[in-house]
């Protein structure tokens, strides 16, 4: 039997956890748990939001009785067109503009309009409660699906009573606060990722957001550049274009993320990146053995793509490379009100003149003499080389290997 002392006392937790969670999966499974033993009979529970992430439209979370697990599932974008989610009394509740749903299972009649109720139905499911909760006005969840939409079915004879569903609609919202709090947590996770990096995102939300605000750092910098951009963008449709380079940037920046290096920013068809060394990052050798694995997997990345381009009859792409090892500044620079992180310093800049010598020299990956030392390879001295602006020479190699 469930008391108002019960419901009341996970209404308390609820709120408190909202003020805390910065994750919601594990209340998820908590609440799951508690209401099953106040005695409301849920055998499976569901639910399900949208988000902001360059490979991720929605998750969706489940919780069954039976093995006391939750389950968690991504979606990728576009996964609202499938039939799943189309023929899903989810939908149906999305775009009816109502809140509320409930089906009876054991009736033929309901269950018959979606295959997921007649799945259910078949699983030994009576009873079936569906809610949206928004996150804004009413008009948002149908237009943006700005909430969190979720299911609560129960296999007890005769499904939920009165009693059960008006606990589930007292309660109902306070998971959802949770839920939308900690939504917005990853929603913030997941922008400063995508359109900084990790690195840089964990440092501006830990609060370097001040101009100024930075350390030096040791690392190894990468400087990807795209060949003959100019002529390519004149001369190829927009989209077309568009697609190239993204097919050059998933073999540059693909790269360099699959080795553990961090991408810090694209200026227009250039690649900035590092490999950070010390207590954030890898030794010395390591950070440098990264960046040229990394070198060998974009030429493999860039091979592929031109190969399929190629067999399309489309336009193939080339590109330069340059890798350093320095100190660099890595910090916010800009205007109070509107800052960027990124990286700066002389080892930048020689980075940067790198890959602009690899034109010279047609070589698709040049490095200088401080990040060939000690990385065992076969190199070919490209002689030395003014630093323009600087007046210092460099040695610089080329890997005659893989690249």
């Amino acid at each position: 039997m469930t008391t108002q002392d019960d419901v009341q006392a996970l209404s308390d937790w609820m709120i408190e956890s909202a003020l805390l969670a910065s994750d919601y999966e594990p209340m998820f499974a908590e609440v799951c748990e508690r209401l099953s033993g106040m005695g409301i009979p849920v055998t499976r529970v569901s639910a399900s939001m949208t988000t902001l992430h360059p490979m991720m439209e929605a998750y969706s979370l489940r919780w069954s009785r039976d093995n006391g697990r939750t389950s968690v599932e991504a979606f990728s974008h576009g996964s609202a067109d499938q039939e799943d989610w189309q023929r899903s009394p989810m939908k149906a509740l999305v775009d009816s503009g109502e809140f509320y749903a409930r089906y009876d299972l054991v009736d033929p009649g309901p269950r018959s309009k979606y295959p997921l109720l007649q799945e259910l139905a078949e699983d030994g499911i009576t009873d079936y409660l569906a809610f949206l909760s928004p996150f804004s006005d009413s008009r948002s969840p149908v237009t943006r699906q700005d909430g969190m939409v979720s299911s609560w079915s129960t296999s007890q004879a005769g499904g939920f009573s009165k009693e059960h569903v008006t606990t589930l609609k007292r309660l109902i919202p306070r998971f959802a606060l949770i839920a939308k709090l900690a939504n917005r947590e990853r929603l913030a996770e997941n922008v400063a990722n995508a359109y900084l990096g990790e690195q840089v995102g964990r440092r501006v939300l830990n609060g370097q957001i001040k101009l100024g605000d930075g350390d030096s750092i040791r690392a190894v910098i990468w400087f990807s550049d795209l060949r003959n951009s100019t002529s390519l963008a004149e001369q190829l449709p927009r989209e077309e274009f568009l697609y190239l380079l993204n097919d050059y940037f998933d073999s540059m920046a693909g790269a360099v993320m699959e080795h553990g290096g961090e991408v810090l920013r694209f200026i227009g068809d250039a690649a900035l990146a590092m490999f950070p060394i010390g207590a954030d990052g890898f030794s010395d050798r390591e950070a440098r053995e990264r960046a040229l694995k990394a070198a060998v997997a974009a030429a493999e990345r860039a091979n592929q793509h031109n190969f399929t381009r190629e067999k399309a009859g489309q336009t193939p792409f080339r590109y330069g490379i340059g890798l350093h090892v320095g100190d660099i500044m890595y910090g916010n620079i800009g205007v109070p009100n509107r800052v960027e992180f990124t990286v700066i310093g002389p080892a930048a800049n020689t980075t940067a003149r790198l890959e602009s010598l690899t034109k010279e020299l047609d070589r698709r990956v040049l490095v200088s003499r401080e990040f060939a030392d000690g990385i065992v390879h076969d190199w070919k001295s490209m002689g030395e080389h003014t630093i323009r602006g600087s007046g210092h020479t460099l040695e610089v190699l080329s890997p005659l290997l893989d690249v």
